[in-house]
Order: C-alpha cells, then structure tokens, then sequence
C-alpha cells in the first residue's frame, strides 16, 4: 500500500511539473501547478524517509 501511495505521488510529481512547465497563457494554472509540484516532492520525500 505504502508503494502504491509513492507511485501515485510520482506521477501527480510528473505531471504537474509538466503542467507547470509548458503552461504560457494561464498564470493562475501555472502557479497551482508549481504548488502541487512542490507539495507532491514534499510528501514523497517524506514519504520515503518514515514509510
């Protein structure tokens, strides 16, 4: 279960640092983006160090 959770945690990580990066016209887009990046790297590197 605990892997699932770190796979499902890589690919939010991946796709919202691509939605982050390719995103020109919608600031407001882009800037949710960069948060849920951030937030996702956060909780899969905690995730790795206590799960």
């Amino acid at each position: 279960m605990i892997n699932v959770y770190k796979i499902i945690l890589l690919i939010i990580l991946a796709v919202s640092f691509i939605g982050s990066v390719g995103e020109k016209e919608d600031k407001g887009l882009r800037n949710n983006m960069a948060a849920l990046c951030i937030a996702s790297m956060v909780s899969f590197i905690v995730s790795v160090i206590y799960l």
